[in-house]
């Protein structure tokens, strides 16, 4: 009892997670073998997508039932507008009920998310185990593989159309949590500060205004190698067909 008791403790004191130490490099390991796995097998199975969906929206539940419970920085923490939160809880649900328009923001902004956050995590303040640590890197892992297996192997394409909609809908989430941030001192979307430390001497509008727009980069990127992946794959179905 007093183990569970610490596993979901909320005195905080220091993390003792070392960047790029024995277990961070195990952990980038097994993330490299899940998206090396499913380029290798490229199989569009449905149980795979419930199992992925259930665990990410199961990781979500779990988290802020324990930031409700213990109340720990519940408002300023707590709740689910992080990038990579939104992106977690848009492709569970997305995988679960096969909702296209909610794979398409959640990977879109899936990719490059859990990308950053399992190269350069920002841990919460507690000493190994505890649940945020857990949480963070199963989150993270499955949203990686999800984000992926949508994109690569299940193709859930993008539009222009679609796009727009997608830099619309991120250019104002940032806005909002720019403005919410001012109000309740939190850093959602770190519109506030950065993770690493980066920019964090800049004026606060020009440190915000350099996120919003290495986002809508990043996204341009995505949308242009997703759709030049599409393309070549369809010339190279067309080239066989002819020959």
């Amino acid at each position: 009892m007093e183990n569970i008791y610490y596993f979901f403790r909320n005195n905080a004191t220091k993390s003792n997670f070392t960047t790029f130490g024995t277990w961070h490099l195990l952990l980038l390991f097994i993330a490299l073998i899940g998206v090396l796995l499913l380029f290798k097998y490229k199989l569009v199975n449905k149980n795979l997508e419930l199992f992925i969906g259930y665990i990410l929206v199961f990781q979500q539940v779990i988290l802020f039932a324990w930031y409700l419970i213990s109340n720990y920085n519940l408002i300023k923490e707590g709740l689910p507008l992080y990038h990579c939160r939104i992106a977690i809880i848009s492709v569970g649900i997305g995988l679960i009920t096969n909702k296209k328009s909610l794979m398409k923001i959640g990977s879109y902004l899936g990719i490059f998310g859990s990308t950053s956050a399992l190269l350069f995590p920002s841990m919460d303040p507690f000493i190994f185990p505890h649940i945020t640590q857990f949480s963070f890197f199963i989150g993270h892992l499955f949203l990686l593989w999800g984000s992926i297996y949508i994109l690569f192997i299940k193709k859930i394409g993008m539009t222009s159309t679609d796009f727009k909609s997608v830099l619309i809908f991120i250019n104002t989430y940032h806005i909002l949590m720019f403005i919410l941030n001012k109000i309740i001192g939190s850093n959602y979307a770190y519109m506030s500060a950065s993770p690493i430390g980066i920019g964090n001497g800049l004026p606060h509008l020009l440190y915000a205004l350099v996120v919003i727009t290495i986002f809508n980069i990043v996204l341009s990127i995505e949308y242009i190698i997703i759709n030049a992946n599409d393309s070549s794959e369809k010339s190279i179905s067309i080239l066989e067909l002819v020959s």
